[in-house]
């Protein structure tokens, strides 16, 4: 048993490391769009990604029942439409789709506005499972004590999953004054384990409307505060796995309108909280960093440029590790919307690398309404943008998704010893036989593990650069692999078994 939990905390830690090498921008691989394309869906509201798989929702399809597409990257690098989800239970506005999110072996998909029996727009959380080569329904979640307008998992920002857990905004419970809710998958089945309030509850506060979980941190934002300047709220997990209140966040330049906290991100020592309204919906993002004494400080407020009115600067935020990434979505401005990647210079400084756009977005697109990222590959939602693939056939509202890549930033679940050994695992999806390649350390064994640490196949003696894998006699699905090199290292990888 103790190895057994040691296998997992390291899977864990492998899991959250991202590793970076040297900088590079990023390009435009894909152009997505709904192969149901129809007016006013809003394909493009939420986006997801993670390893080979991205999922884009489209919340007002058909009369706002809503849907979401998955689509699943090859060995080439090259994106392409799977499948079509949808809830088992659609009603008319319900905005299924209106955020998703993927772990490690399932997918989650919000419908904030789905009414639960005769609860109008509680809001509802569907649970899909990688099976058989497809995502399968597995369960749907709901509030235990669910209410009206309470909208669980209401906005692209209102829902967050790591590992087998999901953290859900109800923003809108009670007036807004707002929760968020705590699911964790124990032994196979999922079960609501913790209501958090905020500390000071007040109508309109809007808590939840933003939520990020990383390791034993979660950040959650209260737009509504204070007339509208927000806060963020930061909990810690302790030793009973109970979400407990640390403290509270604020601006250094707090103002009326701000929306502070609409989307927040956080990561072992840094988070980053938007601001979308502040300066006449100018907007900023404000990172924090957690110092030698474990003191979390303001050290920087990044804005757009130019700074002009109604960018909307810090709508959406991502963090990965040593990189951020701000949405700027222009809603109803002149613009059209913008991506914006920073790095961190040796001087601790936070540096604009790059303003990333599609190939073809216009104002009011949205372009930036949500926004994921893996590392190497970057997901851009633009729910209002008219065009197919081709830039042609134009359909109102339609919208799309945009992919690009930026191969020298290590994605997914490769991490920096990754890097540091120059290996590879190819193809990633595997069709029938992985390959091992490391270039600069000897392999001395591997173990391949199933996704829940049963051991399938442990080789030692290897001494070799190469070592394959044949994969023809396994089901589709995740395995681990650990690799062992002649100096003593090692490192872990995530690996996808599939037919196409």
């Amino acid at each position: 048993m103790e190895s057994y939990l040691n296998f997992k905390k390291i899977i864990l830690y492998s899991f959250l490391l991202y590793g970076a090498v040297s900088m590079a921008q990023f390009s435009q691989k894909d152009k997505v769009v709904s192969q149901n394309r129809e007016s006013r869906a809003e394909f493009g509201t939420s986006v997801a990604i993670k390893d080979n798989f991205a999922i884009v929702g489209a919340s007002r399809e058909s009369y706002a029942e809503g849907a979401a597409y998955i689509y699943t990257k090859d060995s080439q690098g090259n994106w392409s439409f799977t499948q079509r989800i949808a809830a088992n239970d659609p009603n008319e506005g319900a905005e299924y789709g209106g955020g998703v999110k993927i772990s490690d072996d399932f997918l989650v998909v919000a419908a904030g506005r789905a009414d639960i029996e005769s609860t109008v727009r509680a809001g509802a959380l569907y649970i899909y499972d990688f099976q058989n080569n497809n995502w399968e329904f597995n369960t749907k979640l709901v509030a235990s004590d669910m209410s009206g307008d309470a909208k669980l998992g209401m906005n692209p920002t209102s829902i967050d999953v790591q590992n087998e857990t999901i953290i859900a905004g109800a923003p809108g419970e009670d007036s807004w004054t707002g929760s968020v809710y705590v699911f964790n998958r124990i032994n196979g089945n999922w079960s609501e384990t913790q209501k958090i309030m905020s500390p000071t509850p007040m109508v309109n506060d809007a808590f939840g409307i933003g939520v990020s979980i990383s390791g034993d941190y979660l950040l959650i934002g209260a737009q509504g505060v204070n007339n509208s300047e927000g806060s963020a709220y930061l909990y810690i997990k302790n030793n009973d796995g109970v979400w407990e209140y640390d403290q509270t966040i604020t601006a250094s330049d707090s103002s009326n309108d701000s929306y502070f906290g609409s989307s927040v991100s956080v990561s072992e020592n840094i988070m980053v909280i938007g601001s979308y309204g502040v300066n006449s919906e100018k907007g900023a993002a404000y990172v924090y960093e957690k110092n030698n004494q474990g003191i979390w400080e303001e050290v920087q407020i990044l804005i757009s440029n130019p700074s002009n009115d109604y960018v909307q600067f810090g709508w959406d935020t991502a963090i990965l590790q040593d990189y951020i990434i701000i949405a700027a979505p222009h809603i109803y401005g002149n613009e059209k919307g913008e991506v914006y990647f920073y790095n961190k210079e040796n001087t601790g400084l936070w540096v604009e690398n790059q303003i990333i756009q599609g190939n073809d977005t216009e104002s009011e697109d949205f372009y930036g309404w949500s926004i994921a990222s893996n590392g190497s590959d970057l997901i851009v939602g633009s729910p209002r943008e008219d065009h197919d693939i081709n830039g042609g056939n134009p359909i109102d509202d339609a919208g799309s998704a945009y992919i690009f890549e930026n191969p020298n930033i290590l994605g997914g679940l490769t991490n920096l010893e990754n890097y540091k050994n120059s290996i590879r695992y190819y193809p990633n999806p595997i069709l029938n036989v992985l390959k091992i390649n490391s270039s600069t350390k000897l392999i001395s064994s591997i173990k391949l593990f199933t996704i829940n640490g049963s051991l399938l196949i442990e080789k030692n003696g290897i001494n070799n650069n190469l070592f394959n894998i044949d994969f023809s006699n396994y089901s589709n699905g995740f395995y681990l692999i650990n690799v062992q090199f002649e100096d003593g290292t090692s490192t872990y990888e995530k690996l996808i078994k599939t037919n196409y």
